[in-house]
């Protein structure tokens, strides 16, 4: 069926003069570090950052910085993700002007994982999760809905969607020519859903 119009969440919010745009979260479990970039508005070039990552409210990790400079954070021992132990942990990055006054703050969360492409005890080329061959298994996912097409009837249905491939013994989905909503995403991290996402169709 042929579709149009707005089908991703779109939403207006309030920002401060100086605020931070978007951040990229990069985990190394090797090194056992978590690299942020921050970027941030012109209006906070060359502005301080602190960035704190915790654990079930337990700081593990801080680390102060500027913006779009890359920082690194030092993740002892980490909890490693998976689709079985799928552990997220919280990530606060705050902007600071001259004087050390927060002017900006942002929630987030990050999974210490590594996908790599190894020579398994078969000699085979396998798909490693965290330096282990895991098979993946999954369904090839369009992101149809009965009632929306291309868009889910509510937040609760996106995360159902996952829970119910989860449930079927599938630990990925192929998502297929679509860019889910950032929620689908999100329930695929909280709950342990590997995802191989495709190029969006052109056609």
């Amino acid at each position: 069926t042929p579709t149009t119009g707005i089908w991703q969440t779109v939403w207006l919010e309030p920002v401060m003069a100086s605020h931070i745009k978007r951040i990229k979260l990069v985990p190394d479990i090797d090194q056992e570090t978590l690299t942020v970039e921050v970027q941030t508005n012109d209006e906070a070039s060359a502005a301080n950052l602190r960035l704190v990552a915790t654990d079930n409210g337990q700081e593990v990790a801080s680390q102060e910085g500027s913006d779009n400079l890359p920082v690194s954070l030092a993740i002892p021992s980490p909890k490693l993700w998976s689709p079985d132990a799928p552990f997220l942990y919280d990530l606060t990055v705050e902007l600071r002007d001259g004087n050390g006054n927060v002017v900006d703050q942002i929630q987030s969360y990050f999974g210490m994982r590594k996908i790599s492409v190894d020579k398994a005890d078969d000699g085979y080329n396998r798909l490693f999760l965290n330096n282990e061959p895991l098979f993946q298994i999954g369904p090839l996912d369009q992101g149809f809905w009965p009632d929306g097409l291309y868009t889910a009837p509510s937040d609760a249905a996106l995360k159902y969607d996952v829970e119910i491939t989860k449930k079927m013994g599938f630990n990925m989905a192929r998502k297929h020519v679509k860019v889910e909503p950032a929620r689908w995403y999100y329930w695929c991290d909280k709950l342990g859903l590997l995802v191989w996402q495709d190029m969006p169709s052109g056609e």
